[in-house]
């Protein structure tokens, strides 16, 4: 009997075919967003400097003067970003105050961010039509206006350039095990960080892409090459903590006490969802978005209704990641990006900022980019063409709100009109245009409001002692040295206030603090030897003065107070001697002129005072100089003349010569 061989039980394998799409050429996808972007950020080429850009740029010194170790070592605005305050120094260096190439650079940013987002889904083994859509999303998306069009925010599209690439060199080395690429990470990562705080979350991300992306178990073995990130990461938190301190930007004391806990958490519910409504209607975006007023003791009902809201659509997403993993990596891409702006921890006066979703958009674009780039139907391909062509329409518009400060605050005011950020930032605006009475108006708004600021209550003393209201300056002064212990200008506003309301005495403290705190201000030198020569303390003011000359020697006031200063001790012949010596180092200096005239004047010496006001009339527009000469005559009884000089004095504009002439009849 012939022997059975053995059955061999045989597995079929299922082999899955990979799928085959079409590849797009590098340079295509990355023409493609260059246009796209270019062109829904047209108006940015309009936008001048607006907000947070005086500190970061227009009044920096360190970035005006290229102060290399203030912008390596220094904070700046509550901040350490020294690779972001250099970009910005090394473009002031290159076009001043001109704020083209800043928004120029900041494209070229986006434009990379949005090209190295494709790449890096792309080795995530996600479909080229998915990565290739969230690209496009994300290059248009309104809510990244504010990162793009706004110079200050360079530091967002810095760190984020970084990031994606520390991302992809990470990626890198999890598939060729290369020891070269996982260096270059860390250091792009460093580099990352020294741009902007924010990207301390990067090995968290990198953690969840291991998992949910990238198919690792977890187990302290996959963790052990996330350390030197995390080390990293500690250090930046720890900077990024003692930075905002140093500013007083620490806002937990205030919010801790305004809100409970119960309170913050539904504040933390409204500020998560608020990010993924905004993904899918970007409308009415604003600078600014304040924390709730308290009505009646509570906080408005949307921030329970957001409780329950949060619950829901966690609870969504839970049940889509169950059948696919990417959903929970968007979903902690997101929260994990968003976690340090939360206000888990409060940081700043905002409740939620447009420019803290730069990053963490990723999340929510990747899910919407993912469902569409699935979908069989031509209706999948029509939507994502309609989303960036609306949003890019969005994107185009928004731009236009960061032409200045009025347009881009103005707006909000229709939405929180009793904010005192909001009502600051506009008072700015005016001010900047020299309207000042609408810019007090709206800075004593701010004021009135609870705005606990230094600049804004400086400000508006300021603007007191120009209109000779010393009592309501020193109000608003008085202020301003509580929020700002530490400022050497309102030091020396408070001096100023008190010398011309002839307080001397209390002027002097003030000065010397002032003077102190920065030697080299001229400004401060002067209204102190000022004061000094007030209180005939003579010698000291002079020697002041003369100091003043030192630094500057063409500033001509120093030698016109010192030659005051003899004549405030009866000594008119050496006064008139310096006053002919400074007329001849500085024959268009018109003070000279004045005060050699009336000296003349009370010494009864009426033609060399004619002289010398004659001298003046050359360089005077005004017919100030011309008038003197007329009332000169006129007290002595020569009308005609006096009327001549008048006559002299209108045809420039002098309104009193013009009264004078009106009231006797007399044609000019």
């Amino acid at each position: 009997m012939a022997k059975q061989k053995p059955k061999h039980k045989t597995e079929k394998i299922a082999i899955e075919s990979p799928i085959i799409e079409k590849e797009y050429n590098k340079w295509v996808v990355l023409g493609s967003l260059t246009a796209l972007i270019f062109v829904a950020y047209g108006m940015v080429w309009q936008n001048g400097f607006v907000w947070d850009d005086d500190p970061y740029v227009v009044l920096n010194e360190a970035v005006k003067n290229f102060n290399l170790g203030s912008l390596l070592k220094d904070f700046h605005v509550g901040n350490y970003h020294p690779l972001t305050m250099l970009s910005l120094a090394l473009e002031y260096l290159i076009v001043g105050d001109k704020p083209w190439l800043f928004h120029f650079n900041n494209l070229l940013l986006h434009i990379f961010n949005s090209y190295l987002l494709y790449v890096l889904v792309k080795k995530l083994q996600i479909k080229t039509t998915i990565a290739l859509l969230l690209a496009f999303f994300f290059a248009v998306h309104p809510m990244h206006v504010e990162s793009v069009a706004w110079a200050a925010e360079r530091k967002d599209v810095l760190y984020t350039f970084f990031l994606f690439l520390s991302f992809v060199y990470y990626l890198n080395f999890r598939k060729s095990g290369s020891k070269i690429q996982y260096m270059v990470s860390l250091l792009l990562f460093l580099a990352s960080c020294l741009s902007k705080g924010m990207a301390v979350v990067l090995p968290a991300l990198l953690i969840v892409t291991d998992w949910w992306m990238l198919g690792k178990k977890f187990s302290l073995k996959s963790l052990t090459d996330k350390i030197p990130y995390f080390a990293i990461t500690l250090l930046f938190a720890y900077i990024a903590t003692t930075a905002q301190k140093d500013a007083g930007a620490d806002a937990s004391t205030v919010i801790n006490a305004a809100f409970t806990g119960s309170e913050r958490f539904r504040i933390v519910c409204y500020s998560f969802l608020f990010y993924w409504f905004k993904t899918i209607l970007p409308i009415n975006l604003l600078p600014f978005y304040p924390y709730p007023t308290k009505i009646g003791g509570s906080i408005p009902a949307i921030y329970n209704y957001a409780v329950f809201g949060l619950f829901i659509f966690l609870g969504v997403m839970y049940w889509l990641g169950r059948k696919n993993n990417k959903v929970w990596w968007a979903i902690a891409f997101f929260a994990i990006s968003i976690s340090t702006v939360i206000q888990i921890l409060p940081v700043g006066s905002a409740i939620v900022a447009d420019r803290y979703y730069y990053l963490s958009s990723v999340g929510p674009l990747f899910l919407i980019a993912f469902w569409l780039g699935n979908l069989k139907s031509d209706f999948g391909r029509i939507i994502p063409f309609g989303l960036v062509l609306v949003w890019s329409v969005l994107t185009f518009f928004q731009t236009g709100h960061w032409k200045n400060g009025y347009t881009l605050f103005k707006p909000a005011e229709k939405f929180y009109p009793e904010d005192a950020m909001v009502l600051s930032n506009i008072g700015w605006y005016h001010l900047g245009q020299k309207e000042f009475p609408m810019a007090k108006a709206y800075l004593t708004r701010a004021d009135n409001n609870g705005f606990k600021n230094g600049d804004v209550c400086r400000t508006i003393g300021s603007m007191f002692i120009d209109e000779g209201d010393y009592k309501n300056a020193l109000l608003y002064l008085e202020k301003a040295q509580l929020f700002l212990p530490k400022s050497p200008r309102t030091d020396w506003l408070t001096a100023l206030a008190y010398l011309r309301s002839n307080e001397y005495a209390k002027a002097i403290p003030f000065a010397e603090k002032a003077i102190n705190e920065d030697p080299n201000k001229v400004d401060y030198l002067n209204t102190y030897a000022q004061a000094l020569m007030n209180l005939k303390r003579f010698e000291e003011s002079n020697k002041v003065f003369n100091d003043i000359i030192s630094k500057d020697p063409e500033n001509w006031d120093a030698y016109l107070n010192i030659s005051y200063s003899f004549k405030l001790k009866g000594d008119t012949q050496t006064e008139l001697k310096l006053l002919a010596d400074l007329i001849n180092k500085k024959p268009s200096y018109l003070p000279a002129y004045r005060n050699i005239g009336v000296t003349f004047s009370d010494l009864g010496m009426h033609e060399q005072a004619v002289q010398y006001w004659q001298r003046a009339t050359v360089y005077d527009s005004t017919g100030d100089y011309d008038y003197n000469i007329g009332i000169n005559f006129a007290n002595r009884g020569q009308i005609n003349v006096a009327k001549d000089w008048y006559a002299k004095a209108a045809k420039k504009g002098k309104p009193e010569a013009i009264e004078i002439l009106k009231a006797n009849g007399v044609p000019y």
